[in-house]
């Protein structure tokens, strides 16, 4: 027989387990990703989900915990481990993958970010209007293009149509330059570090081209903010989540949740096998 003091650890072990394991099945992990090219995150990003996190926990009968996720290597390794219940994630081609593979669902996207495209900015006069003529432009040159983070969303737009313009113009594709964030990109330019930077916020876009610079090129649209779901969860808990989603913005107190993450407009729905297709062209 055991000692009594060696059952009792036994017994007090197998408890603590069972209770770690109980409270791993009642909390389901709703993971938050803003990207990292803009200065945002943190604790002020954790409370401004929470109330959607609340609005899922009655929705699911279950516990939700929103997870702020700052950097893509954490937020690519733990999608790969099925970490997250839920997932909002900015940007695109991290929340591709998990879609791909069958282990995640789209479930919404962002319906002020579906026409995301990065804008290539120069003091250049010249307005190519062909890949081709892009790619032989920029053969010309002999400096690099300057781009945001070399993980960021942007990044991969800038690569993939880069690589459409070289293959166009059968030249070689040129070296980018990369700078943490978007905001550094009309600097790039101005103080001549590059002829050629790009970015993809509107409203630096709007700046540069409101005090004379130009666009000179942009690459294909994309949906940038995403809302996928663990197949895990089955097919009725996803429908539900998606729904959410989906009629947020049609009452005035969801409204107010989607002014708190700066989504005023809501979530839409779009075509996942055209979100996996839009990988291939990410190149992916």
């Amino acid at each position: 027989m055991f000692p009594r003091s060696l059952l009792t650890a036994m017994t007090a072990l197998g408890l603590a387990f069972a209770a770690n394991a109980q409270s791993k099945t009642d909390t389901l992990v709703f993971a938050v990703s803003e990207g990292v090219t803009y200065k945002t995150g943190g604790d002020a990003s954790r409370q401004n989900y929470k109330a959607i996190a609340d609005d899922l926990a009655r929705l699911l009968k279950t516990k939700v915990r929103v997870d702020v996720i700052g950097e893509y290597a954490t937020l690519e390794k733990d999608l790969a481990a099925k970490t997250y219940d839920i997932a909002f994630i900015h940007p695109t081609h991290i929340a591709i993958a998990p879609v791909k593979l069958g282990t995640y669902t789209l479930v919404a996207v962002s319906k002020a970010h579906i026409g995301y495209k990065a804008s290539f900015l120069s003091n250049l006069s010249a307005q190519p209007k062909t890949p081709a003529e892009l790619g032989k432009l920029l053969a010309s040159g002999s400096k690099m293009i300057g781009s945001p983070d070399t993980n960021s969303i942007t990044a991969w737009l800038i690569r993939a149509t880069l690589r459409d313009a070289a293959v166009a113009s059968k030249s070689a594709a040129p070296q980018l330059k990369f700078t943490r964030y978007q905001e550094s990109i009309p600097f790039m330019v101005s103080n001549g570090f590059v002829d050629i930077a790009a970015t993809a916020s509107e409203t630096i876009v709007k700046e540069w081209v409101a005090g004379g610079g130009k666009v000179i090129a942009t690459s294909k649209p994309a949906p940038i903010k995403d809302v996928i779901v663990s197949n895990a969860l089955g097919k009725e808990s996803i429908e539900l989540i998606k729904n959410y989603f989906l009629e947020l913005s049609a009452n005035a107190d969801g409204q107010a949740k989607l002014e708190r993450i700066g989504l005023k407009q809501g979530f839409v729905a779009y075509d996942q096998a055209a979100f996996v297709a839009l990988g291939t062209w990410l190149g992916l």
